[in-house]
C-alpha cells in the first residue's frame, strides 16, 4: 500500500471531496465561523482545525465508537 501524504491545508474543491459535500455547502459553513485562512482571494482551511470544528456538531455517539473512529483515523493518517 502505497503511503498517503494529506495536505495541511486544503482549498474550498479539496475540501469539498474531502469531506464529501457540496462547495456551496462549505461557503455558507464559512459564513457560520467555519476557521479558515484568506490571502488575496484565496482560501484554505487547515484539515485539522477543519476535522476539530466538526466535531462540535457530533450528535449522540457513544465512547466506544469514539475510540473507534479515533484509531481508525489514526491508522489512516500513518
Amino acid at each position: 500500500m502505497k503511503n498517503q501524504v494529506t495536505p495541511e491545508y486544503l482549498s474550498l474543491a479539496e475540501l469539498a471531496i474531502y469531506a464529501s459535500v457540496a462547495k456551496n455547502t462549505l461557503k455558507v459553513w464559512l459564513k457560520n465561523g467555519m476557521p479558515y485562512y484568506k490571502v488575496n482571494r484565496c482560501i484554505r482551511v487547515r484539515v485539522d482545525e477543519f476535522n476539530e470544528w466538526m466535531n462540535r456538531f457530533r450528535v449522540g455517539t457513544s465512547p466506544d465508537l469514539d475510540a473507534m473512529l479515533d484509531q481508525v483515523m489514526k491508522e489512516v493518517r500513518q
